[in-house]
């Protein structure tokens, strides 16, 4: 029969019919202290913050793989519209390794911002009347990510000469917290009247950033992958060919009897019309596979490159007549082509500007001006 005693504890216990205790305070005798009960659950409370953080990193990656090309992915969202992505690199939904370097680096978010609008728009400069003006929609539902076209090694390219643009920029302009300006050697051809100096445009910071979170390391045995690592190294390249030399004079009344010089790079519109000449230049080559001979397929494409000159691509462009409906063009020749022969249309736009500027009654430094109407011709595919 079951009854209850009294534990040396003086807490009550209670029989069970088979004679064992039940219940009562058991869990004193466990040997954990009350401190020891406080550093456990101050651990447990450590993981979850850290799952917390690899699960948001995760999320926010879209369950990406280490194994899935993040250089594709960062291409395709750059040229995707932009959302804002709850992961910390704020309008790109980055991988795992992205996420963690856009949170350890104080600054990163701001400049991949930068780098996305200097892409975005200098690519639709570069070819606002051409059939593609770097719309990543080919035909319904494709895009040109699903294969290697040449517009897709374009973009690769602009993309990463945009990132190492925006960050070595903003480490000269103190807006990274890991960089600063770069400490430049002084030419050898430099004169003794030149002090060299200023802030230099971090080039070296901004081409390590932009292969780390590209992650532009070489596949073995993945041919697309190795292309387009390779197409992204060919706009590191083309920045680093526009590195120029600015100077500022000092001296009694601007004589410039001593020269401030410093590196710094161009216009990043220079960049984007470089690689453009290289999207026109670029060559189709065939990846190697295993029934892949060299007799077979003159024009193989092996990586293992040093000089990044050239862009290269596998697949034919498609005609991207199906996304010009509605575009303007530059004149009825340009229509002929980018309208793919489905005609076109004028439109007289009306517009006031001014004209017969003068000073009045003659005399210095207050302008009158009259306005007059303008009319211009302007074309649009049907």
């Amino acid at each position: 029969m079951a009854g209850s005693e009294t534990d040396s504890v003086g807490g009550p216990v209670s029989l069970g019919s088979n004679g064992r205790l039940c219940g009562g305070n058991r869990a004193r005798s466990d040997g954990w202290s009350f401190q020891q009960r406080n550093v456990f659950a101050s651990l447990l409370v450590l993981c979850a913050v850290c799952c917390f953080i690899e699960c948001n990193d995760v999320i926010t990656s879209k369950g990406e793989l280490p194994a899935v090309s993040s250089v594709k992915n960062t291409v395709m969202a750059v040229f995707s519209p932009m959302v804002k992505a709850p992961g910390p690199c704020k309008f790109l939904a980055g991988t795992r390794k992205q996420n963690h370097q856009c949170r350890r680096d104080i600054g990163l978010p701001e400049a991949i911002k930068e780098a996305r609008r200097l892409a975005v728009t200098h690519c639709q400069e570069q070819f606002r009347y051409d059939r593609w003006n770097c719309s990543i929609e080919t035909r319904g539902k494709r895009n040109i990510f699903k294969k290697v076209y040449r517009e897709t090694a374009f973009v690769h390219a602009l993309t990463a000469a945009a990132i190492t643009h925006a960050v070595a920029r903003a480490c000269a302009e103190g807006k990274m917290t890991k960089c600063q300006c770069a400490s430049e050697r002084k030419p050898e051809a430099t004169s003794l009247a030149w002090r060299w100096g200023g802030c230099s445009d971090n080039l070296k910071h901004g081409k390590r950033v932009a292969r780390n979170f590209l992650e532009l390391q070489p596949k073995a045995g993945d041919p697309v992958a190795e292309m387009l690592r390779h197409d992204s190294e060919v706009g590191i390249s083309a920045i680093t060919s526009a590195m120029t030399d600015r100077c500022k004079c000092h001296g009694v009344s601007g004589s410039c009897s001593m020269k401030t010089c410093w590196r710094r790079l161009g216009d990043f519109n220079t960049t984007a019309a470089l690689l453009r000449t290289k999207y026109h230049l670029a060559i189709r080559k065939i990846p190697i596979n295993n029934k892949t001979t060299r007799r077979s397929a003159p024009g193989i494409f092996r990586p293992r490159e040093t000089v990044y000159d050239q862009l290269y691509y596998f697949e034919t462009s498609p005609t991207f007549c199906s996304v010009t409906r509605g575009r303007r063009c530059l004149h009825p020749d340009n229509c002929a082509t980018l309208c793919c022969g489905r005609g076109y249309t004028t439109k007289v736009i009306k517009t006031l500007e001014k004209c017969r500027c003068r000073f009045t009654n003659g005399r210095c430094c207050q302008v009158v001006c009259d306005y007059c109407e303008k009319y211009e011709d302007r074309y649009y595919c049907k």
